[in-house]
């Protein structure tokens, strides 16, 4: 996602971002019915770990906790209209990350990350995945007071992710990696439409009919 046009693209920058947004109120409640930390800025940096891959944060970061590097964190990544031009205005999205805590006490994000040299952070030690049944954690999600104004939604109370920003009917907090299609077909609903079946696929699975 394109970082938004306010945002100074620097550790600094981030800071001030992170200052601005913990003066919305309906932000500041999201993050603190998350998480019991508040949210940090950590420095992107995909050169300190190799093996590196785009998307797979978690596991990044445990191979790097393998080899010593440090200490793997759950949490949360954080994205609203202050950070990213794609968000709008009262949404906030937190997608469930990874970071490597340093020997230093200094966090730090190890996974290719585009352009941004930081991000915003909010360390969660009550949800992890779970790399021994495959169980991750949808992204979470909050519509504020700015938020398409004038128009009935169901404002500031936390969402799970769905086929969209706009789709909320169905909601999961947790998703299952099955190996394959076959696997997937074996667990699914078959008491639902096909068009349930299909939402229950996307949010529940990493699986897609």
């Amino acid at each position: 996602m394109e970082i938004a046009k306010n945002v100074v693209n620097t550790f600094e920058g981030w800071s001030e971002a992170l200052e601005k947004m913990l003066k919305v109120q309906s932000y500041k409640k999201f993050f603190a019915v998350t998480s019991k930390f508040e949210p940090i800025v950590v420095e992107n940096d995909s050169t300190l770990f190799e093996d590196n891959k785009k998307g797979f944060c978690h596991l990044n970061c445990k191979e790097a906790e393998r080899k010593g590097l440090g200490k793997r964190v759950s949490g949360w990544f954080v994205m609203n209209e202050l950070t990213h031009e794609d968000m709008y205005s009262g949404m906030c999205r937190l997608v469930h990350h990874s970071n490597l805590l340093l020997p230093n006490g200094k966090f730090v994000n190890p996974t290719i990350c585009g352009e941004e040299v930081a991000h915003i952070f909010i360390q969660d030690d009550e949800r992890d995945f779970d790399f021994t049944n495959k169980i991750g954690f949808n992204d979470r999600m909050v519509f504020g007071d700015s938020f398409l104004v004038g128009k009935s939604v169901p404002r500031n109370k936390v969402h799970f992710a769905a086929l969209s920003e706009f789709s909320r009917d169905v909601y999961f907090e947790k998703f299952k990696i099955y190996a394959s299609r076959e696997e997937t077909m074996k667990v699914i609903p078959q008491n639902i439409s096909y068009q349930e079946q299909v939402k229950w696929m996307t949010l529940k699975t990493t699986c897609h009919l």
